[in-house]
């Protein structure tokens, strides 16, 4: 379940934001977020993404929490109308709302499929997060 995932590291609230790659400009596109705290580092990469909108990107960007809007949730009409300022490259809906909320700098809205969460101990994940 995509909440549980999300859910055990705390919403991932108060990590740092510090890269954003954008997958192949092909069916299923991705997005992965690179996240540190302290020594820890995390990947959340976001499949079958249909459609994104990035907000206040800066040098800093602190995490409040990455969470699932459901669509009966108070907070779906604002992550949709973030979403909608985003550029929809495909006319199928994905079955997920993701939102980045911030204390500080980025945030995003992401309609995609699935989340996935790596996570490592002092090292890194992948060279694009050295």
């Amino acid at each position: 379940m995509t909440d549980e995932i999300l859910k055990t590291r705390n919403y991932f609230h108060d990590w740092y934001l510090d890269s954003v790659v954008i997958g192949s400009n092909t069916e299923p596109r991705t997005l992965t977020l690179g996240l540190y705290l302290a020594n820890r580092r995390a990947a959340v990469t976001f499949n079958g993404v249909t459609c994104v909108s990035v907000e206040h990107l800066g040098l800093l960007n602190i995490v409040y929490g990455i969470h699932i809007v459901a669509p009966d949730d108070e907070k779906h009409a604002r992550a949709s109308a973030v979403l909608e300022a985003g550029e929809r490259l495909t006319d199928r809906k994905a079955a997920l709302l993701a939102f980045v909320y911030a204390t500080l700098g980025a945030e995003l809205a992401i309609e995609c499929d699935s989340i996935e969460v790596h996570e490592t101990d002092g090292g890194t994940l992948d060279p694009l997060f050295r």
